[in-house]
């Protein structure tokens, strides 16, 4: 469960969901710095691309004299926090899936097992990530008398698409540059991705399709080869069958706010939770009800 530190953090982050009709990015920097007393030069930088944006987290009297400002003009935003994304709940594993009279039956990693109603498939959030390593063999360690084997020194980075290097990524990138050189010795780069399908209930549940954990047997004939693939086909499955689903696949676009790792959900490590897509999958789902007036 989240701990004490995490509960502490009530700061939201304040997300830039439509400009009002007519402005562009200067008249709203300008705005934002004027009424909620936000950093200009800071605004003009996050407000650099067509929102939906994050512009970070501040503080909650900030947050809501942005908000009050945008869209007292015909714009939009909100502000939730970490707490509001946990309230959500853990997310819960789909171990199989079967479609029986239009619904979805489920078998959890839990144990458990539910269904979800066609009407139920309210928001669908699909990922696909990387994880990058790069392993360099040093010639010296070949030597004669030195070492029985080539010494590895392991640099990894594991990023999700769209997320910042990082330190661990900046050495991964650092140490392949380094390593390019010939006379330094040999470089193995391999890239493992993930692909993820969060399903968003009405009532606040998050159902997610891993597809590291996953057979897609749902799938029948239609099920082809690579995880992506048959990833692809679940989000068109799951579109069709719903009556009107709001489909995500925008991860790619989105930019990991300073704090998002500080994320604390049930079970996240025993799940192996991408700590940047779980946080986003979350975010987006509350932006979207905030849209639709949930």
């Amino acid at each position: 469960m989240p701990d004490a530190a995490f509960h502490a953090d009530a700061s939201p982050f304040l997300t830039v969901i439509a400009w009002p009709d007519g402005w562009d990015r200067e008249a709203v920097a300008q705005l934002l710095a004027r009424e909620a007393g936000l950093d200009l030069p800071t605004l003009r930088l996050r407000l650099g691309r067509a929102p939906p944006m994050m512009i970070g987290q501040v503080d909650a009297p900030v947050a809501g004299a942005a908000i009050t400002a945008l869209i007292a003009r015909g714009g939009d935003a909100f502000a939730p926090t970490l707490a509001d994304m946990t309230a959500l709940g853990p997310t819960l594993k789909i171990k199989d899936m079967r479609l029986v009279e239009g619904n979805l039956e489920l078998d959890l990693w839990s144990g458990l097992s539910t269904t979800i109603r066609r009407e139920q498939v309210q928001i669908l959030i699909r990922a696909h990530l990387r994880k990058s390593a790069t392993t360099v063999t040093h010639p010296s360690m070949h030597a004669p008398g030195r070492l029985g084997s080539a010494g590895r020194v392991h640099l990894v980075g594991g990023l999700g698409l769209g997320v910042g290097l990082g330190a661990m990524g900046l050495a991964a990138a650092y140490g392949a540059s380094y390593s390019a050189n010939a006379s330094f010795g040999d470089v193995q780069r391999d890239v493992k991705t993930s692909d993820k399908l969060d399903i968003h209930t009405p009532e606040g549940s998050i159902y997610q399709i891993d597809g590291d954990r996953f057979a897609y047997l749902i799938l029948g004939e239609l099920r082809g080869q690579g995880d992506k693939n048959n990833m692809d086909k679940m989000c068109e499955l799951l579109t069709h069958l719903a009556p009107d689903p709001i489909v995500d696949p925008y991860f790619p676009l989105w930019r990991a706010p300073a704090g998002y790792r500080r994320l604390r959900l049930p079970d996240m490590k025993r799940n192996r939770e991408d700590p940047a897509f779980a946080f986003y999958s979350r975010w987006a789902a509350l932006m979207y009800r905030h849209v639709m007036g949930g």
